[in-house]
């Protein structure tokens, strides 16, 4: 499924969960959809570049994974009546260190703990 910006503002009861940086700037990948009002940047990267330093190894993410992951899950407990499309975030741009495999199975219990008001989009 591609999202567009054409989606998203005809479906207001949807929000695409994207990955984002601590700064919550730049365009790249799902992120050039962050101005739109129903997306939600999942911290992945420090900052909106290709330095190294703004990549995160998995050892450092792990402390950053556990704080996104409860920050989603009470904005989902929050809006009964939203459905979050989630986005394949942390797998593309900001994988430089392969995080994607610490991200996966999280936002997949994630999915089975709330199969009604998430649909993984990978």
């Amino acid at each position: 499924m591609m999202i567009t910006r054409e989606y998203l503002r005809n479906h207001k009861d949807q929000i695409l969960v994207f990955g984002d940086n601590t700064l919550r700037r730049g365009y790249g990948g799902c992120a050039s959809l962050r101005d739109e009002n129903n997306t939600y940047g999942f911290i992945t990267k420090r900052y909106p570049n290709n330095l190294d330093t703004s990549f995160y190894k998995p050892n450092e993410y792990s402390r950053i994974l556990d704080m996104e992951m409860l920050r989603l899950e009470n904005c989902i407990k929050s809006n009964p009546s939203r459905v979050f499309l989630i986005s394949k975030v942390g797998s593309g741009l900001a994988n430089r260190y392969q995080i994607w495999r610490l991200i996966e199975p999280r936002l997949r219990a994630l999915n089975s703990k709330y199969p009604i008001q998430t649909r993984l989009l990978f």
